[in-house]
């Protein structure tokens, strides 16, 4: 809000019974009793079942990572309300707003809403299709939003906020100036390219198709808890007190995940109650994480066992090959012999029949069976602690999961 004086005052004090430092962001999270709306934000009680990563379920041409656990969990609990995601966004963006009102009220007085116009600009992804866009203005108005409003792309909004301070510290902005945004975001991950079109008003536009995924802030969190999980078990983790879990959680979105600063470093996480495992870095309740190896190019040699396929010509014009590690097990390092090799995980998907019915049929004249040969791509992509399978059909996803670990291997 800047009451038409182009001074941008931002909202950092928000509602937090757990005395975190103050932030421009608030998690996205809700709860209802009764089935209506209850809390939000920082005063959401880890102990509570609430609702999270909706945002991500208002696009429904988005479907990587509907498979993982955060987001199957919170189809569940939409259903158990009997809510749809809209519904849940209107809920919370409601809470947003009548807080961010009040704020308002605290500086331009009781009557702030009778004296002045009301714009309301909101941010939405960049990947986000038309119709989540459309969904979103819905959303707004069901919140109590004044209806002047309009959308701006997240990356957008950004280079507008971050070249305007530039501006005003005088560095050096020409028309024609084109400039890419890395919009690293809670959910999604936004890679755009602009080109200033006016310096005033400041206008730019996209000169490049702009790229995007569901790869952000909250899949680290989800990939780290999966990783620590890996080190201490299944089924401990699952014994553990759920405060000592969001402790641990709290302290990685806190402390390690803003000090990464390389694949070099290591950090040591406090978790309550885990019992002592010094093979794996588990001592008086601290986790030792650290990283076992860095995946990177080097220069093409067929000395160092370098793989034809895994060959490339860089832009320089240099031949590399990709696809190496550099491990952190260093020369002296005790490996530990004897160990057994246990299955990881398991994978279960399942395809729509329909989409089948194209397919030849043929009978087993022994059996009466009847039964169709298909031929699927199966496609996997490696994270740091996940393995996501896409399951493909002629060029179209028909299935996809994430890798179940083992309990205990």
């Amino acid at each position: 809000f800047n009451a038409g004086t182009k001074q941008i005052r931002v909202v950092n004090d928000w509602p937090n019974p757990i005395a975190v430092a103050t932030s421009d962001k608030v998690p996205s999270k809700i709860t209802y009793q009764n089935w209506k709306p209850a809390c939000w934000g920082y005063n959401v009680d880890h102990r509570e079942k609430s609702l999270s990563w909706f945002k991500l379920l208002l696009d429904e041409k988005n479907k990587v990572g509907r498979g993982s656990d955060k987001v199957i969990s919170t189809v569940q609990q939409l259903a158990a309300l009997n809510k749809a995601p809209e519904d849940v966004a209107a809920d919370y963006l409601m809470f947003v707003w009548k807080y961010a009102k009040e704020d308002i009220r605290k500086v331009r007085g009781d009557d702030w809403e009778r004296i002045y116009t009301v714009k309301a600009v909101l941010t939405v992804p960049a990947i986000w299709s038309e119709a989540a866009k459309n969904r979103t203005l819905k959303i707004a108005k069901k919140a109590g939003i004044p209806e002047n409003v309009s959308l701006v792309s997240e990356p957008e909004a950004a280079a507008l906020a971050v070249l305007r301070e530039r501006k005003d510290e005088g560095d050096a902005l020409r028309v024609g100036d084109c400039f890419v945004v890395c919009d690293a975001g809670g959910g999604t991950v936004d890679l755009i390219s602009y080109k200033i079109c006016a310096l005033n008003p400041f206008q730019v536009e996209e000169c490049a198709v702009g790229d995007g995924g569901l790869c952000g802030s909250v899949y680290l969190d989800q990939g780290f808890e999966k990783y620590i999980t890996t080190i201490v078990g299944e089924s401990q983790w699952s014994r553990l007190k759920p405060r000592s879990r969001q402790k641990m959680m709290n302290e990685f979105e806190m402390s390690i995940k803003r000090a990464y600063a390389g694949d070099d470093q290591e950090f040591k996480i406090e978790l309550q109650d885990v019992r002592d495992d010094p093979s794996v870095g588990i001592e008086d309740e601290m986790i030792t994480v650290k990283p076992y190896g860095i995946q990177c190019s080097q220069i093409f040699d067929y000395a160092q066992g370098h793989l034809h396929k895994d060959r490339f010509m860089d832009r320089h014009g240099a031949w590399r090959a990709g696809n190496q590690m550099i491990w952190k097990l260093k020369k002296g390092e005790k490996v530990e012999e004897g160990r057994e090799l246990h299955e990881l995980c398991k994978v279960e998907y399942k395809v729509r029949r329909s989409k089948l019915s194209a397919e030849k049929s043929f009978r087993d004249r022994s059996t009466g069976v009847k039964w169709r040969s298909v031929l699927f791509d199966f496609c996997i992509r490696l994270n740091n602690t996940t393995l996501e399978y896409f399951i493909m059909y002629k060029g179209e996803q028909v299935a996809y999961t994430e890798a179940k670990y083992k309990e205990e291997f």
